[in-house]
């Protein structure tokens, strides 16, 4: 019985977490989306243009399928159509899966053919130009902020490390050494694992003397940049370390901020050195760092599925139910605009011969707006916390400082409360521009927190 309720128990987690996709309700068509993603992915070896435009109108097609869905998902009488809970591959799901797809189908269709015209008078709007630059935008721009979610992730792991290490929040002593402890422990971490890693795999870049690409003076290479990286963001930390410890909050957040930062910075990094080899020695498909890559987007989607879940209530399109389908239909273009940049579709030829060139472009890419953002957001994060001196504040934030020095003059007896009505304290914020629109309070009760 005990297992029994574990069981459930972390079924019930993983269906939270991963928005039902693998409930009974939702299996059916997750087993179709994987079902077209492999499809994609193994089609997308042969690269020829034929197999890239079949291939872009199979994501469309596909992709709009499941925003139908989602769609059709909204309807309070669809529910127990679409997602009857007692059978896993129900006649209903088949239907509805059928129609959103037969659906979609002549849509697409008729855009291709009705945008092939001759006379089709908008040349921007053909299918054969707007889609697969679409779907590569896609591609890059996803990789391009995934970090922004990601790092909603990393500040969750850090304060619940910062509060496990700084109980007493008192103790300003212990705390200060504390800090001072694990400060060091960041600025090393990249340091060995540099180190580590250079020693570790300098025998799988065989070298080939003479050859200006030759991957082990490249390796060579890859790490004195990196460790001038590590110079410049490890000063970055020092400085907010020592700008928290001017203000009297020491924390380990920042220094656990870091080491979890650092490890996408060197997985990127590395990735971007090891495609590097893969082009100049032609070698194979690299499975473990596509599966790295995949786990990566995994994590980065439930960490945008998160955010939407608790913004669901704003948006009447999506529910608990039909959010998955929302993530099948972008995951859908985002692996397409992969493809598409080897095989060719439309107006755009084929720019890559195998997926370690792109993988070399979309590497560098989001390792110079990794550090380019934690630069950036490890100071401003740290100011929103109020562990170092804020440079500014928000609007919202403006408020809740002013309401706040209002109470505590009507506390301290310095201003009686009867004078000052919250009609008057109101009209006071709207003379200085600071008027709460209804979209931000619940962000200025965040805040307010």
């Amino acid at each position: 019985m005990n297992e029994t309720s574990k069981f459930s128990k972390i079924i019930d987690k993983l269906s939270k977490l991963f928005h039902k996709i693998f409930e009974p309700s939702h299996i059916f068509y997750t087993i179709t989306f994987f079902i077209v993603v492999i499809m994609i992915s193994l089609l997308g070896f042969n690269a020829n243009l034929i197999i890239g435009n079949v291939l872009l109108f199979i994501a469309s097609t596909f992709s709009l399928t499941f925003i139908f869905l989602a769609i059709f998902g909204v309807v309070p009488n669809m529910k127990s159509f679409l997602f009857s809970p007692d059978k896993k591959f129900d006649r209903k799901k088949i239907f509805s899966l059928i129609i959103a797809f037969g659906i979609s189908t002549v849509i697409i269709a008729l855009y291709f053919i009705f945008t092939s015209l001759p006379e089709f008078p908008i040349q921007f709007l053909r299918w054969d130009y707007i889609l697969p630059y679409l779907f590569v935008g896609i591609y890059f721009g996803w990789n391009v902020i995934q970090i922004y979610f990601i790092k909603a992730g990393f500040e969750q792991y850090s304060i619940k490390v910062d509060n496990w290490i700084l109980k007493d929040k008192e103790d300003f002593k212990q705390n200060q050494f504390l800090s001072s402890i694990f400060l060091i422990l960041a600025l090393a971490v990249p340091v060995l694992i540099q180190i580590g890693t250079y020693f570790g795999f300098i025998d799988y870049f065989e070298a080939n003397p003479g050859d200006p690409f030759d991957p082990l003076l490249w390796f060579n290479g890859w790490n004195i940049v990196m460790f001038v990286v590590i110079v410049i963001i490890s000063w970055r930390l020092i400085t907010i370390y020592i700008k928290s410890q001017r203000n009297e909050t020491p924390n380990v957040f920042s220094s656990i901020f870091y080491i979890l930062i650092w490890i996408i910075i060197w997985y990127r990094s590395f990735s971007f050195i090891n495609s590097f080899r893969s082009v100049t020695q032609a070698g194979g498909i690299d499975f473990f760092r596509i599966l790295m890559d995949i786990l990566l987007m995994i994590f980065t989607s439930i960490m945008v599925l998160k955010g939407l879940g608790t913004k669901v209530t704003r948006f009447r399109i999506l529910n608990e139910d039909n959010l998955a389908f929302v993530l099948f239909a972008f995951t859908i273009l985002y692996i397409e605009g992969q493809i598409v940049m080897i095989t060719g579709a439309g107006a755009l030829t084929g720019s890559y011969t195998d997926r370690n060139q792109i993988s070399m472009l979309n590497n560098f890419l989001i390792l110079i707006v990794t550090i380019s953002f934690y630069w950036w957001y490890s100071e401003y994060t740290l100011e929103r916390k109020g562990l170092i001196l804020r440079k500014a504040f928000k609007p919202e934030e403006v408020i809740v400082v002013v309401r706040d020095f209002k109470q505590y003059l009507i506390n301290s007896g310095a201003l009686d409360s009867n004078r000052i009505s919250d009609r008057e304290f109101q009209y006071f914020l709207q003379q200085k521009k600071l008027k709460i629109k209804e979209s931000d309070k619940p962000e200025l009760e965040k805040v307010d927190e």
